[in-house]
């Protein structure tokens, strides 16, 4: 055991990456214009005073410590400076005056309403005819026809360029898709009709990227003649070479509750054991002399299975990582696991610094660090007597010091805790190396054209084991915790808990374990005092550009009512699902037009919910109405499908507060809006400020917080 958190020496890398991730966090969360001028001349200040001490040998020891203060602000102003730069380089040349641009489609998927296509914007042209070069990342939305269905990977195209930033959902605790889309290098988008653009052509992508693409592709499709069967060729592609487009989600949410969704993504697990059988491979080049060679090679195919992967992130990412350690033997230089491991973090940040905002990045850096500092010690308490022992607790180890590590982020991004991961992956991963080997091993063949049937057949039946182990394990009802809402300060405490009780067994100190323990019981007493209460009484109206959906929470139990129910949208489950998970609502109700219930009484239009008086306004029935008493409403929601005037309501009803829902188009939204004002009445657009809220507890709208 060592003795310390880890030894410095060990990692000297740490001193860089911390800092330089300090820069980053500061540019992403914090702008601020002058920031990088500030650490810089905070660093420049201190070497200058480590300077003007060091010309007195006397003080030189003493006040060595001011040259690494101010390389501690130097790699801060780096780190602001990395994040900037590639902030800027995103935003292209784009003006709402050009009057063409040529684009490459880079992918293309059809969905529900319309041919989404990620493209690259290559040139666009100006109103003079003059072009300007650029490599702007878009998203193109296309009016599905004939045409737009035909488009493929490296179509070039020409379009009508009136882009938009993309922005989120306007619905409480929504998936922020423009921070995901952003840290993917895209920022806007635009909708497509048939006569706004033409093809003109095909042109392959030569780039590294693209090559490497080129050589996913063709493993894929020698894959694909192997007939595996459907399934298997869905796991081995996702697997072996990084392609996920095969899996469904049903395969998809059967691995992840039994806890093996990671295996399904090309990861460090896999490099690493790739890595390991080409160093088992390879090793008569030491019994003949040619020990140098062993780990050239290995660097070689390393890359080359990288390559495969179409230079997924996290093989890449794995693949740097034991490049270095491989460099350091080919140059008969040691160097640390840990250490290694920082400066490939270091490397992958300073070329693209939102892969630290990347879920797969958090993951996997997390998970790799995790198995080197606490897989030791879960090895070293259970300490096995006898070699074929070691080799099983090796694995348990392996992998319950990953899951352990990554628990808070796993728990944070997918709300699920897997309870049976451990025994299924003590299962799973002794095959992979025959999963993995095996398959590289079928697409040397097929490249050379040579039978594999025996291969190929024994390859399936694993995969089919795996899938229906993974179908088993996700069917019993004590195989994962789902529907958990943890908020992000709460991932901070696990970490910080997690690793300094790793540390205070490894470093043997009873301090740090005091204050482990102190800090658990001040943080969960904080938040005991602070922490909000789910909302259990209210009413919410969605924002949704497609169709209105109003929420009714009674005590936890959960209405639904749509404005309109034969256009009842299905995806209103996975608007709501994180506010319903943050605040403990289930028990899904659909509701009709006419509904007597507790303290929710329908009869379209009229709505009376715990107090509330509403009135649903969705249809051209209130034209040319008169009375003589004003009926008094609380809420009036205008939506989709409403033909009148507010003047009109207004001579029926004394409305104190109008609801615009986004499903309105533009121009009724701003009469509607414009109205409101002229007749006094509060007038509040989802649209514009998101979903509406209404605690029927305190009687208050609560903001809609999203996320941006």
């Amino acid at each position: 055991m060592k003795n310390s958190f880890f030894p410095i020496e060990e990692a000297p890398f740490l001193r860089i990456l911390l800092p330089f991730i300090a820069g980053i966090l500061l540019q992403h969360f914090l702008p601020f214009l002058h920031a990088i001028y500030i650490f810089s001349l905070l660093g420049i200040i201190f070497i200058i005073k480590y300077y003007n001490s060091s010309k007195f040998p006397s003080k030189r020891f003493i006040n060595r410590h001011y040259f690494g203060i101010a390389i501690f602000f130097f790699l801060i102003s780096i780190g602001i400076a990395t994040l900037f730069i590639k902030q800027k380089s995103e935003m292209g040349h784009y003006s709402p005056n050009y009057k063409y641009a040529i684009a490459t489609i880079t992918n293309c998927k059809e969905t529900q309403r319309s041919i989404c296509c990620e493209t690259e914007i290559k040139e666009w042209i100006q109103q003079n005819g003059q072009t300007i070069r650029d490599n702007q990342k878009v998203i193109l939305y296309f009016k599905p026809d004939d045409l737009s269905r035909s488009l493929i990977k490296d179509n070039v195209i020409i379009f009508k360029p009136k882009l938009i930033p993309i922005v989120n959902s306007k619905n409480p605790e929504s998936f922020d898709y423009a921070s995901y889309m952003k840290y993917k290098g895209i920022l806007y988008t635009q909708y497509l009709n048939t006569q706004d653009w033409k093809r003109l052509g095909y042109k392959q992508d030569k780039s590294i990227k693209g090559i490497a693409q080129e050589l996913q592709d063709s493993a894929l499709e020698k894959l694909k003649r192997d007939n595996f069967s459907e399934t298997s060729y869905a796991i081995l592609s996702a697997l072996l070479l990084g392609n996920t487009k095969e899996i469904t989600p049903e395969i998809r949410n059967t691995f992840s509750t039994s806890g093996l969704a990671h295996i399904l993504a090309v990861s460090g697990l896999h490099t690493g054991i790739i890595w390991s059988l080409l160093y088992v491979l390879l090793t008569p080049l030491v019994w003949i002399k040619m020990s140098k060679l062993r780990p050239i090679l290995t660097l070689i195919f390393l890359w080359i299975y990288a390559f495969l992967t179409g230079l997924s992130p996290s093989a890449t990412r794995a693949t740097i990582m034991i490049s270095f350690i491989l460099f350091g033997q080919i140059l008969d230089r040691k160097g640390t696991s840990m250490n290694n491991l920082f400066a490939a973090a270091f490397f992958m940040l300073l070329y693209n610094p939102y892969y630290l905002f990347n879920v797969s990045f958090q993951l996997s850096f997390i998970s790799v660090f995790s198995i080197l500092y606490i897989y030791p010690v879960l090895y070293d308490l259970i300490n096995p007597s006898s070699k074929w022992k070691s080799y099983i607790i090796s694995i348990f180890c392996v992998s319950a010091a990953a899951q352990i590590g990554t628990l808070p982020l796993t728990v944070y991004y997918f709300h699920e805790l897997p309870l049976l991961s451990l025994p299924t992956n003590l299962i799973i991963i002794p095959l992979l190396p025959f999963v993995l080997g095996g398959g590289i091993l079928v697409l040397i063949l097929n490249y050379f054209e040579i039978p594999a049937t025996f291969l190929k057949n024994g390859l399936d039946q694993i995969l089919i084991y795996i899938e229906h182990l993974a179908k088993i394990i996700s069917t019993l009802n004590f195989s994962s915790i789902k529907n958990i809402w943890i908020e992000s300060h709460y991932v901070l405490f696990l970490f910080i808990t997690i690793f300094t009780l790793v540390w205070s067994y490894r470093s043997r100190r009873s301090d740090i374990l005091i204050f482990t323990l102190s800090f658990t019981v001040l943080f969960l007493t904080a938040d005991t005092f602070y922490k909000s209460h789910p909302i259990q009484n209210a009413w919410v109206v969605y924002h949704d550009n497609h169709n209105t959906t109003i929420n009714f929470i009674d005590n936890g139990t959960n209405y639904i009512l749509h404005s309109n129910p034969e256009k009842q949208d299905s995806t209103i489950e996975k608007k709501a699902r994180n506010f319903w998970m943050k605040n403990r609502i289930e028990n899904i109700i659909h509701i009709k037009d006419n509904s007597d219930l507790q303290n929710l009484i329908i009869r379209q239009p009229f709505i009376y919910f715990k107090g509330n008086k509403i009135l649903l306004l969705n249809s051209g029935y209130w034209k040319n109405k008169k009375s003589t008493y004003l009926l008094p409403i609380d809420y009036a929601i205008i939506s989709k499908g409403f033909s009148g005037k507010l003047s009109d309501i207004a001579e029926l009803f004394s409305i104190q507060t109008v609801i615009l829902c986004s499903d309105l188009n533009y121009f009724k939204h701003q009469a509607l809006q414009k109205e409101a004002d002229q007749l006094g009445i509060f007038c509040y657009s989802i649209k514009k400020s998101g979903a509406w809220i209404f605690n029927t507890d305190t009687q208050l709208r609560i903001p809609s917080i999203t996320s941006n």
